[in-house]
């Protein structure tokens, strides 16, 4: 890892994930006429566990309403926000998150995987996509994720993130030991 990414990734506070071609493979499966299902990585969940665990904020983005990302966020224990609602108030993600949680840009990691994504990614202290992510957004990525989207990418970038920050070992351990049954 370079010098300069491993000094970005110590002062990341906010973890914000895409939905879409991130914590899901980017398949959207239309039920009804109104509802939509989502299938996400079992993995992602012990390492966001682990992130808030370490006092990292994780958050959900998505542009498309859906209650089983709804449901997924609550599961978590993660903030979800509404890329329209923000929209419909006039707000900009890094504005919100400074006002919510106090976070500047340089303390907030990115995650997306196309071109809705790109200007966040531009804005955040550090950004990742996933390795089936768009090209352009492979062209602005600090960390181009092993995974696929929707296949531990969350998990990947949590470990990164917190190994960069020295907190990783601590809090994974602490995890694994109330497993044991």
């Amino acid at each position: 890892m370079k010098a300069d990414l491993h000094e970005r990734l110590t002062k990341i506070k906010v973890l914000v994930f895409d939905i879409d071609g991130v914590l899901t493979d980017g398949k959207i499966y239309l039920s009804g006429d109104e509802e939509e299902t989502k299938c996400f990585f079992a993995k992602d969940a012990p390492r966001i566990a682990i992130a808030l665990r370490g006092g990292l904020l994780v958050v959900f983005l998505t542009a498309r309403r859906c209650q089983a990302v709804e449901r997924r966020a609550r599961e978590l224990k993660t903030i979800l926000i509404y890329k329209q609602e923000l929209k419909e108030k006039g707000v900009k993600l890094m504005d919100e998150l400074k006002v919510r949680f106090d976070a500047q840009p340089e303390e907030i990691f990115y995650t997306g995987d196309d071109w809705s994504d790109l200007y966040l990614m531009k804005q955040s202290g550090a950004c990742a996509t996933p390795v089936d992510g768009s090209s352009e957004n492979k062209e602005i990525a600090d960390i181009i994720t092993e995974c696929k989207g929707g296949e531990g990418v969350a998990a990947e970038v949590v470990e990164t993130v917190m190994r960069a920050q020295n907190i990783w070992d601590k809090y994974s351990t602490e995890y694994k030991s109330e497993l044991i049954y």
